[in-house]
Order: structure tokens, then sequence, then C-alpha cells
């Protein structure tokens, strides 16, 4: 089993390394492709729209295909997606490439549910612990690795990655077993594959009827579009406001990412049951809206570290502390399905925050996007505070 979870660890931690490298380099890089804001929003958007178009696909494969095809399928489809971005010449390619990473992006849902195939149920929450901590170690070393690969070549940090993935494929194809349960196969009905590719919110709108969950639905797509316009737009302002380079952008970051998993993984286990979980997202929520709120304010460089600071803590409460919250409010005939409605909505703000931040922020002043994300947290805010009785599971709604 130490041997699968360590793939699993690899697998995830090469993802999110994937994913966070880019932060800092991919819109200044498309910047000196001749892109505007607004075609650098889309290419962020790209991938988050192929992703959620696409990721329920991939569940459905590996449940009845297998999940070790599914994992080598991502992995080797990412290596494809950065060779073709370090071979980007143009926007367009930029844009095909960034879809073709989105559409092979199935490796995280797979590789938990390797984890709960393979862990009892008294072992799971430390598997899925491992999954978190890869998760949080690559939003660490991601923007650091393609800050400093950014200095020796602007391609450098995509062939870094295809190569990270081109290993943990070799390790994968070596060290991965198939794990899905023998009595779960049967013949793919390959007729409902079609349905999964209605876009998630759209299947969500004809099918939660619960006001309830709609509303915790909600919260999550508005916090996670304005995180989407932090991590898309802030290197193009700090470019434009202080000459900022991707190395300079990506220790920012990576402070970011420190911030998170150190308010996550150590101040919410000590606080939580202190405070209470409500207590902990609201609180979480005013601290996130202060920081995104005060990037248009910010007067130098070195004052975005402190801004980070208060996003990364806002979000190391809120988001564990309102996720176990609509876990609760699910019941445990729905948890399953509607914690992954969430992510889904979840990669919709991050669709819907760059695109139509790069389009806020070349339509007004610069720091338009960030104003209107602050709103979106309190739009959050107001929801989550103002309808404490209608978010409650129904064992607790009572006065």
């Amino acid at each position: 089993m130490r041997g699968v979870l360590f793939v699993v660890f690899t697998t995830i931690l090469i993802d999110f390394i994937a994913f966070s490298v880019l932060i800092p380099v991919l819109p200044l890089y498309a910047e000196r492709l001749g892109a505007t804001p607004g075609e650098i929003g889309l290419v962020l958007a790209a991938h988050a729209l192929a992703q959620l178009l696409f990721l329920p696909a991939w569940g459905w494969v590996s449940d009845r295909v297998g999940r070790r095809p599914v994992i080598l399928v991502s992995l080797l489809g990412t290596v494809g997606a950065f060779v073709a971005l370090a071979a980007a010449d143009t926007i367009l390619w930029i844009y095909a490439a960034r879809a073709l990473s989105g559409f092979f992006a199935a490796s995280v849902g797979t590789a938990q549910a390797v984890v709960t195939d393979v862990t009892s149920e008294d072992d799971r929450a430390s598997g899925m612990g491992l999954i978190g901590a890869s998760v949080g170690l690559g939003m660490v070393l991601g923007p650091v690795l393609g800050g400093l690969l950014a200095t020796i070549d602007a391609k450098a940090p995509f062939y870094a990655v295809a190569l990270l993935a081109a290993a943990n494929f070799a390790l994968a194809w070596v060290r991965l077993p198939e794990t899905r349960p023998p009595d779960a196969d049967r013949a793919p009905r390959w007729r409902e594959l079609w349905t999964l590719l209605i876009p998630a919110p759209l299947r969500l709108a004809a099918a939660v009827h619960d006001a309830r969950i709609a509303l915790y639905l909600v919260v999550f797509l508005l916090v996670f579009t304005a995180l989407g316009v932090l991590e898309s737009m802030t290197p193009l302002l700090l470019s434009m406001r202080f000459g900022t380079a991707e190395l300079g952008v990506a220790f920012i970051f990576a402070w970011f990412g420190v911030v998170f998993v150190f308010t996550q993984g150590v101040l919410l286990r000590l606080i939580v049951s202190r405070v209470g979980e409500r207590a902990l997202v609201l609180a979480g929520l005013v601290t996130m809206g202060l920081g995104i709120g005060a990037v248009g304010v910010a007067p130098n460089e070195a004052s975005f570290y402190g801004i980070v600071t208060l996003v990364g803590a806002g979000m190391g409460a809120a988001f564990p502390s309102f996720t176990s919250m609509f876990s609760r409010a699910c019941g445990a005939d729905q948890a399953g399905e509607l914690l992954a409605e969430s992510q889904a909505m979840a990669m919709t703000g991050r669709m819907i925050g760059p695109w139509a931040a790069g389009y806020a922020m070349e339509s007004f002043v610069p720091e338009t996007p960030f104003w209107a994300a602050a709103v979106l947290v309190l739009a959050a805010l107001i929801l989550v505070s103002g309808t404490r009785r209608r978010m409650a599971p129904p064992s607790d709604a009572s006065p």
C-alpha cells in the first residue's frame, strides 16, 4: 500500500506544481506575445473550462475501465500539454495548450479514488491527509520553481513540468497497480458518458431543489471567482505598477501557499473547537475580502506579502470549515455527489474569474478586478451571516 500511496502523493504534487508554476509565469509570458489583459484572462480560463467539462467524464471512466489507465493517460497528456505550451509562439497556440492541459487534468479525482480503494476506513483520513500535504507542498514549490526557472529561460518552467510528469509516468507505470475493486467490473454503458459532458453548473441548476444546498454552492462560486481574479491578475498588476518580474511574483505566491498551509494544517486544528466552524468561516471571509480589496491601494511590491498573508489566512480558515459545514448539510446519502458538485462550482469560479477580470482590467483602471472580487467575497459573507438557519442541517435549524 505504501508504494501506491507514494505514487498518489507524487501524482497530485506534480498536478499542483503544474498549476501553481504558471501563476507567476504564464500571464507575463502571454503578455510578451502581445496578449491583452482580456486575452490573458481567457488563456487562464481555458484550462478551467476544459477541466470543468471533462473531469466528471474521467471519473466515470476510472470507475468502469480502471484507475491505472486514467492516471497514466493523464500524466502522459500533461507531458504533451506542457511541451505544446513551450512550443507556443501565438496566443491561439497557448489557448490550445491550456485547453489540452485541462482535458487531461484527471489525476486528482482519480488519485483520491485510489486512496479510497487501498485504505481501510480507519486509515482513510491519513490517506486523504497525504493528498492535502501534496496539495500544500505543490502550492509552495510551484511558484518558486516557475520564478527561478524563468530567470534562466522563459520556457524553462514548461519543460520542467513536462519532465516531472514524464518521470511520474514512468514511476506509475512500474509501481501503480490497478486498484479498482473487482466487484466493480461491469460493461461500460458508453451512452452514460455523454450526459456527463453537460457542464456541471447546468446539471446542478436542473437537479438541486434544496435552497439550503444552493446557498452553499453559490458561496463556493463567489469565493473561487474572487480567488481566480487574485491568481490571474496579480502578476499583471505587479508588472504594470512596480515592474515586478516572474521571480518577485513567485516569492509572493509561495508565501501565500505557506500561510494557507500553516493556517489550514496547524492554526485551524488549535482553534476550531474553541470558536466553531461558522465563526471561522465568517472571520476568514472578512480577512480574505480585506486582503483582496487592499490590492487596489497597495503602495509597493513589499506590501503584497501582507496582502497575501490576509488572503491565505482567510482561505485557510474559511475553506475547510465551510466544506465541513457543507458536508453535514448534504446528508450521508448525497455527500459524495454534492461535494463533487462543490468542486465543479470552484472550477467554474476559476474559469469566470480570470475571464471577467482580464476584460475589466483592460476596460477600466487596472485595480477594478480586485475591487470587484472584494465585493464578491462581501456577498459571500452576507449570505453566510444572513442565512444561518437556512444553511444549517435540518437537525440544527431549530431555534
